[in-house]
């Protein structure tokens, strides 16, 4: 027996139809199993119970056996006097609270679905990080579905979480958090860290103060530690001098261009080329979050994120270094998609809830259905058994299943799961 399995019954009440009673014969009325504690201190917070003819208010405790109490030396912390229940798979001691009281115990040995927790076992002892794949598939589509539709809101919700705590490091500023977003994004998972970093550094205002495509570029590329070299070609050369001027002038602190990285990557996704794309995108776009708000279709968005590097890098990938044509100066459209998934749609879904928009939550739910589904190692494995993402809504959900459920073997939580253990 595992204690999150007896966690998973007492939060469902997923007993066997009988009278609950003490181990003393006391009848137990569940009017609230309380609230799951994922903290410290008793398992489920605020229960509300009729043991034999009192209703009392308080914390319930879950152990494998109840002489865990001592092992686990609860008797020594006054946050668990609070329990008014101990719940337990098998009763092999008397508990006592520090007041000598005896703790009201009920025992679940009997009133387990012993199938539902082989069926339990029978997912954690899967290798596929997919353990309900040979199931999935059969089970009905509304639960499945309405499974998903809750899963993409626990994903904006968790990236809403993640965005305020940065608009509380900027004073509530909206375009300046979308940017720095943007910039994280831009960085295409390899060069995220970087962009973040990058973006924080370059105080946001001096975008507004610069309308020079040329000298937005020697800020990103100076500040990214990009110009420390001794070049040989024109344009670095004048990158390096006007991002002298701008760092004295504004009292700038480079990063350390080791940073960055280049291995492994296509050149046509080397930092340089983003940064310089980025660079268009800023400069063109000083108020980029405001326009995008007003946005009503995702053809409007792909357009909004047009950009394209400067000229010196259609025959460069590097400083210095000559290269064949590079036909992929402009962001494709398989990296704006990305951008409008992991920056542009959340920020619409954030800024919906901060005002109390629903209209603009929905319309950021209503332009993930209109992108079409990304293609990672996520969506094909589960394609391959059975489950198909048609649009981004869809793999974003599965993205978040699988890394917040699946991986973790978090079965007890997911509703998917569920259905599968209590199937008799």
């Amino acid at each position: 027996m595992k204690e999150d399995f007896l966690h998973y019954c007492w939060k469902y009440q997923y007993f066997k139809p009988e009278e609950l009673l003490t181990s003393n014969g006391e009848s137990i009325v569940v009017k609230s199993a309380g609230i799951h504690n994922t903290n410290s201190g008793p398992d489920f917070l605020n229960a509300r119970l009729i043991i034999g003819d009192k209703e009392w208010a308080g914390n319930v405790e879950i152990h494998i056996n109840s002489s865990d109490w001592y092992k686990h030396k609860h008797q020594s912390d006054k946050s668990y006097d609070s329990v008014i229940l101990h719940v337990v798979f098998k009763y092999d001691a008397e508990v006592l609270l520090s007041d000598d009281s005896v703790i009201p115990t009920l025992e679940l040995n009997r009133l387990i679905y012993s199938e539902a927790f082989d069926n339990y076992q029978n997912l954690l002892n899967e290798t596929d990080w997919l353990a309900c794949k040979n199931s999935v598939a059969k089970l009905d589509q509304f639960t499945v579905n309405n499974w998903l539709d809750r899963l993409i809101i626990q994903r904006l919700e968790n990236k809403v979480v993640a965005i305020e705590e940065v608009l509380k490091q900027t004073n509530g500023d909206w375009e300046r958090v979308f940017y720095i977003w943007l910039a994280k994004y831009f960085g295409f998972k390899v060069n995220s860290e970087a962009f973040y970093q990058l973006a924080l550094n370059i105080p946001f205002q001096l975008y507004s103060k610069y309308d020079n495509l040329f000298q937005i570029e020697a800020l990103l590329f100076g500040q990214a530690g990009l110009l420390e070299k001794n070049f040989v070609d024109n344009y670095p050369i004048a990158l390096q001098k006007e991002f002298r001027f701008l760092a004295k002038k504004h009292q700038m602190y480079k990063m350390d261009g080791s940073n960055w990285k280049f291995l492994r990557l296509r050149p046509a996704n080397f930092p340089t080329i983003r940064l310089s794309q980025f660079a268009r995108l800023i400069w063109s776009n000083k108020k980029l979050f405001s326009i995008v708000l007003s946005a009503k279709s995702v053809n409007e968005l792909v357009e909004l994120l047009e950009t394209e590097a400067s000229d010196y890098w259609s025959s460069h990938f590097l400083f210095d270094k000559p290269s064949k044509i590079n036909k992929y100066t402009k962001l494709g459209v398989s990296g704006k998609r990305i951008l409008l998934i992991n920056t542009v749609l959340p920020f619409m879904f954030a800024y919906g809830k901060s005002i109390d928009n629903v209209n603009l939550c929905d319309q950021a739910l209503k332009l993930l259905e209109e992108l079409p589904s990304e293609r990672n190692n996520i969506t094909d494995h589960f394609k391959l058994y059975d489950i198909q993402s048609s649009n981004a809504f869809f793999s974003q959900a599965l993205i978040e299943l699988s890394t917040n459920y699946c991986k973790t073997k978090n079965c007890l939580n997911c509703a998917i799961g569920n259905q599968l253990i209590k199937k008799q």
